[in-house]
């Protein structure tokens, strides 16, 4: 079935269209994000959609109208080959997810994601999508609530890993004399093209949700032609003594399509930032946290307990970088067991958060994680 059949059956749901950007950007803007320390928003304007391009060639953004026209709930999926059981599938990113505290709105909403979920595979703008992920941020109790322990959902959110959202605030130990050791740290100049896209297939290609380069569809290829601010000498790559790629990492950010707004923060922070102004560039509240982040960042897991001590060089390499300098903070990914985890000689802020597959109750068809964490791109979220 094509997806506006699929819709017919649930009628307070439309797919989203550019006419209704404005609507979206006003609902969002009513439902910050509030944690225990601070309440941020994504500010999205002036243009919805266009953040979504970033993230896959085909997306879709779903909306719950309310009898009297309102906007009751936002939701979206953007769908990209990923790497599931070492085979090259359609998967989707389930994101963006906004229901206004409306009982009506909330059984709207959890009737037609169970059905998305239930016939997504048969849809055909879908391609046979039926393998879904998302995230949610630890601390956020209503989604929860509603999502991963409400048991009369016919969908299940199955936890897959915990990691945390990392911002690198400030160095105070510089970076060693000695440098990288074994190791050169570099800019991409565009000419080792073939050797970066070579390194990381291999890396994502037992990864759960890998992102495929080495095939017709091409993650890096699209990113160069989609990712606005895109730059080859953003490219980081290490190096061993025979030349050798062992590990690399993208620096990008996609402000200002999508910024991280600061509502509020609490009292010690804005000292903090104060400060810190004196230093370094700083966030203030009511403006925008502007991140710079570590994207396609993979360092080769065989060199096991040698792993933190290159990521602890590269991003020391990174730090010394002018475009670093423009920037609140670098910000990266630490699954839980990542040699990313723990990183001396520099201020951190972090979020916890969980990854999520999203499937029918009675789905035998399990994903395997296996021993290394799924392909995820933090800027994406």
């Amino acid at each position: 079935m094509n997806l506006n059949k699929f819709l017919e059956g649930h009628p307070q749901i439309k797919l989203a269209t550019p006419e209704d950007n404005k609507a979206i950007l006003d609902f969002f803007e009513t439902l910050p994000m509030e944690g225990k320390e601070m309440v941020i928003s994504y500010d999205r304007g002036p243009n919805f959609f266009d953040f979504l391009n970033f993230c896959g060639p085909n997306y879709f953004v779903f909306m719950i109208k309310m009898k009297n026209g309102d906007i009751g709930g936002v939701g979206t999926l953007v769908l990209r080959p990923g790497r599931i059981n070492d085979e090259k599938k359609w998967v989707g990113y389930l994101g963006d997810l906004r229901v206004k505290a409306d009982r009506r709105a909330s059984v709207w909403w959890r009737k037609f994601y169970g059905d998305l979920i239930v016939h997504a595979a048969k849809i055909e703008e879908f391609g046979g999508c039926k393998y879904f992920y998302t995230s949610i941020l630890n601390e956020n109790t209503k989604a929860h609530n509603a999502l991963v322990l409400n048991k009369k959902n016919p969908f299940q959110y199955f936890h897959m890993v915990d990691y945390e959202m990392v911002n690198i605030m400030l160095r105070y130990n510089p970076w060693p004399s000695w440098r990288g050791g074994r190791y050169s740290y570099s800019q991409s100049d565009g000419k080792d093209k073939e050797e970066i896209v070579k390194f990381l297939a291999k890396q994502n290609k037992e990864r759960s949700f890998g992102f495929c380069l080495e095939e017709t569809y091409d993650e890096l290829n699209f990113r160069i032609h989609q990712w606005a601010q895109f730059k080859w000498e953003n490219f980081i790559i290490v190096r061993d003594l025979k030349g050798k790629i062992v590990g690399v990492t993208l620096l990008w950010t996609p402000s200002p399509v999508k910024r991280i707004m600061i509502k509020k923060m609490p009292a010690f922070l804005k000292l903090y930032f104060s400060i810190q102004g004196l230093i370094k560039k700083s966030p203030k509240e009511g403006g925008e946290l502007e991140v710079l982040y570590l994207n396609f960042l993979e360092i080769d897991p065989s060199l096991k307990e040698k792993q933190s001590d290159i990521f602890k060089n590269l991003v020391h390499f990174i730090y010394n970088l002018p475009v670093a300098k423009d920037f609140h903070a670098l910000s990266f990914c630490a699954f839980k067991g990542s040699p990313y985890e723990n990183l001396g000689g520099f201020l951190t802020h972090k979020t916890a958060l969980s990854l999520y597959t999203v499937t029918l109750r009675e789905n035998e068809d399990k994903i395997t994680l296996g021993d290394l964490p799924p392909g995820f791109e933090m800027s994406l979220v």
